[in-house]
């Protein structure tokens, strides 16, 4: 299969695509940014450095292709951003596959659509209360997007919108764990609040799950979560001390006196039981598995934090 991965520079692009070229598909990355290009070296893979807002380059890209997986997308809450960069592009890229007559596109949203979960764990038809998210333009945008698949879908477009929490593969992003891995190495405790936490997702589970609802041309217009393990912030703060060797402990903060970033006073438990009953599913690892993947992931994260900074 001829796909195309949009954002293939970020993180999950890059983690995504070889997984593709290993099960035999022809894989063309589109992203603003370039490297991608230089560490994925493979005759079945080619680069075009462009944004998914230049409408030619784009057109050009999906000459041939069968399938999109659409990763691009700002992390930006500044609603002209999300506009004239995001949903521009977004629209421009449906449009295209319409009329190159792509059979299958894949959208990958965001648990930020869910907006604050009302009830755990959060399944598909959870209400998209985005106006309580905690970037709630950027939910609002996302939001928006994915009715733009569906709308695609109803139009003959087979597609498809996957939704999940915080991915991670060799390592793992994101400020409030980098903020984490510093104060823990600095001998401060970690505070952190109790019975909190989130639905980590791997990247091989990610890349499982695309190749699943590629090769099942049923899924169109469906919506899945997608999910490895569910890992409290506790367990998080312990793994981070044990990669920095941390000396100054964990402060475990009742749920209503936590007065921390806001973000991780939810219990973002993702439902992920629909792919696993409707397309069979079966996650690459088991809970311990994805926990020591997940542990070796902030090991990593921490090694290429003090290399930076050393």
């Amino acid at each position: 299969m001829r796909i195309l991965v949009t954002g293939a520079n970020g993180s999950v692009g890059r983690g995504l695509i070889p997984a593709l070229l290993d099960r035999g598909h022809q894989v063309i990355g589109l992203d603003k940014g370039a490297g991608v290009e230089r560490a994925i070296a493979h005759p079945r893979f080619s680069f075009v450095q462009a944004p998914i807002e230049d409408p030619a380059t784009v057109e050009q890209a999906l000459a041939g292709v069968e399938a999109i997986i659409h990763l691009a997308w700002s992390f930006s809450d500044d609603p002209r951003v999300l506009v004239e960069q995001d949903l521009r592009g977004h629209a421009l890229l449906l449009e295209a596959a319409a009329r190159q007559k792509v059979a299958h596109f894949i959208y990958t949203s965001t648990a930020v659509v869910y907006g604050k979960p009302s009830r755990v764990p959060v399944d598909e038809d959870h209400p998209l209360n985005v106006l309580a998210a905690r970037k709630p333009a950027y939910g609002v945008a996302k939001e928006f997007a994915e009715k733009l698949v569906l709308l695609a879908g109803q139009a003959g477009m087979s597609s498809t919108v996957v939704r999940f929490w915080w991915a991670f593969g060799d390592d793992i992003g994101g400020r409030h764990l980098r903020e984490m891995l510093r104060t823990s190495a600095e001998g401060k405790p970690l505070a952190v609040p109790a019975d909190c936490g989130g639905s980590f997702l791997s990247q091989d589970d990610f890349n499982l799950a695309v190749e699943t609802i590629l090769q099942r041309p049923t899924t169109a217009g469906r919506v899945f979560n997608l999910a490895s393990a569910y890992v409290t912030w506790d367990d998080v703060a312990r793994m981070v001390v044990q990669v920095t060797g941390g000396r100054g402990g964990i402060d475990l903060v009742p749920r209503d006196a936590w007065a921390g970033a806001a973000f991780l006073a939810d219990r973002w438990e993702l439902d992920d039981r629909r792919i696993r009953e409707q397309l069979g599913f079966k996650p690459c690892r088991d809970e311990a598995g994805v926990r020591e993947a997940l542990r070796q992931a902030i090991g990593a994260t921490w090694a290429r934090l003090r290399a930076r900074e050393s």
